[in-house]
């Protein structure tokens, strides 16, 4: 009799709080939403998108936030739509107890800018996307033209490695090895604070300038990067610091154990 009286209290007690937990989730499904909170991270100095950015789309999507009850607000149609937005890396959208709508946002990072031998303007990101340009901001980044012949594919995915058949044929291409070099580059501050353009001549081989000289720095392939930055980095304290940055028109380090200087 004990028993059967302790278990139906305990029947009581779940069906209950299920009856209050079911009320409160009415209730705050009932709840109109009077603010949307909008964070986001940029990962860097570049500010491709802003909150004002946000909401017009919002606005061209007719998706509805403010002022609509929680029920009509569906959190994950919002975070699909903001993945529609080309230099989001990724969205949360959801609602606290208060009703309100939290939506965080991460924007995505570029790391160069490339102007394809179309003069089609584009980005590539860090994770090896592409990125469209913007009309309203453009990112102070290391610039990579010449003969580029891809056009801007979002779709476009750089980060591979030679497992497939694919990704062998997109390491083939300039942008493959633009995104690999600016990668390299990027991991060492010198070279980040020098390198200021990659260019791609009809050879397909790549030529460097930095912000310091007027020097054409003939790189070849992306093959041994680190053998190569290290060969022109001694040739700048060694070389250039003795003879004066002037002195020389090119400076090919493109072949194995060789320095090789044209003068102008």
């Amino acid at each position: 009799m004990k028993r059967t009286v302790i278990i139906l209290i305990w029947v009581i007690l779940i069906v209950g709080l299920f009856s209050v937990l079911g009320f409160a989730y009415r209730s705050h499904q009932e709840m109109i939403c009077n603010k949307v909170d909008i964070q986001i991270k940029y990962n860097s100095g570049d500010y491709f998108i802003t909150t004002k950015d946000i909401n017009d789309y919002f606005a061209l999507k007719k998706i509805r936030i403010n002022g609509a009850s929680l029920s009509e607000i569906n959190t994950s149609e919002i975070e699909t739509a903001l993945y529609g937005i080309p230099c989001i890396e990724a969205a949360d959208v959801y609602t606290n107890i208060d009703g309100d709508v939290e939506i965080s946002i991460t924007q995505r990072m570029p790391i160069v800018k490339v102007f394809n031998k179309f003069n089609q303007p584009y980005y590539i990101d860090d994770k090896g996307k592409l990125m469209p340009s913007s009309d309203n901001y453009t990112a102070r980044l290391p610039v990579a033209n010449g003969n580029i012949p891809q056009l801007f594919n979002p779709g476009t995915m750089l980060d591979v490695s030679d497992s497939t058949g694919t990704d062998t044929v997109i390491m083939k291409t300039p942008l493959y090895k633009i995104f690999r070099l600016t990668q390299f580059i990027r991991k060492d501050d010198f070279w980040n604070a020098m390198i200021e353009e990659i260019f791609i001549n009809n050879d397909g081989e790549i030529e460097l300038y930095t912000k310091i000289g007027d020097q054409t720095i003939i790189f070849g392939d992306i093959d041994n990067m680190g053998e190569k930055f290290n060969k022109l980095l001694v040739f700048y304290k060694k070389g250039l610091n003795k003879f004066g940055w002037d002195k020389y028109k090119t400076i090919n380090i493109k072949y194995k154990n060789q320095v090789i200087c044209s003068k102008i």
